[in-house]
């Protein structure tokens, strides 16, 4: 199983840039059954959000293994209160 994040990131960062620390916002997706389930799931479920990218920032998805120590801290960002999004 692949946990399924996306990270809303400020254009001033590059992709690399864009992490758990880094990010506006945090929010973890279902699960997936693969990576590629991931990254296609994730594009359309974003798409569907009421929290839209605005000019100056973008989606960056992150698929990773429950096991994994990054999924983990993932998480805990993810069940945080959103800073933003009137």
């Amino acid at each position: 199983m692949v946990w399924v994040f996306a990270l809303l990131c400020g254009a001033h960062l590059n992709t690399a840039e864009c992490t758990s620390d880094t990010a506006i916002d945090v929010i973890r997706f279902p699960d997936a059954r693969n990576d590629l389930a991931c990254m296609r799931d994730s594009m359309a479920t974003v798409a569907s959000l009421a929290i839209q990218a605005r000019p100056d920032e973008y989606w960056k998805f992150v698929c990773v293994r429950a096991q994994q120590q990054e999924a983990a801290n993932l998480a805990e960002r993810a069940s945080e209160e959103p800073e933003r999004h009137e």
